[in-house]
């Protein structure tokens, strides 16, 4: 879709941190509002030691029915990053059983076995 066809609006993001005891943590968005005033209300002592979150303006994208903005990525730990691998090996091998004529049926039954 060119640019000029997408439809965007502005909103109000909250951030606070993870951390509410001492701030250690990192921020994320807590809540996206409509209205300037919403989101300074939100952020009354939402933030560490009952101080108040950050405010800012974020634009958003409408995709289909739903409204997409700015997004905060979790970190993958190290477990998760092995978790990832087993995922990642056990995909590539139902593919290549696949590509060679095994069907759903025949992978459930190695599954079972």
């Amino acid at each position: 879709m060119p640019d000029e066809q997408r439809e965007t609006r502005e909103a109000f993001a909250v951030t606070v941190n993870t951390d509410l005891t001492e701030g250690r943590g990192r921020q994320y968005i807590k809540h996206i509002c409509e209205t300037e005033a919403t989101a300074v209300r939100l952020a009354k002592g939402a933030d560490v030691q009952g101080t108040n979150g950050t405010v800012m303006s974020v634009t958003l994208e409408k995709k289909g029915a739903a409204w997409f903005g700015p997004v905060n990525m979790v970190p993958a730990s190290k477990e998760d990053d092995r978790a990832q691998m087993v995922i990642d090996a056990k995909r590539e091998a139902e593919e290549k059983a696949r590509s060679l004529g095994l069907t759903d049926d025949d992978l459930a039954a190695l599954r079972r076995a």
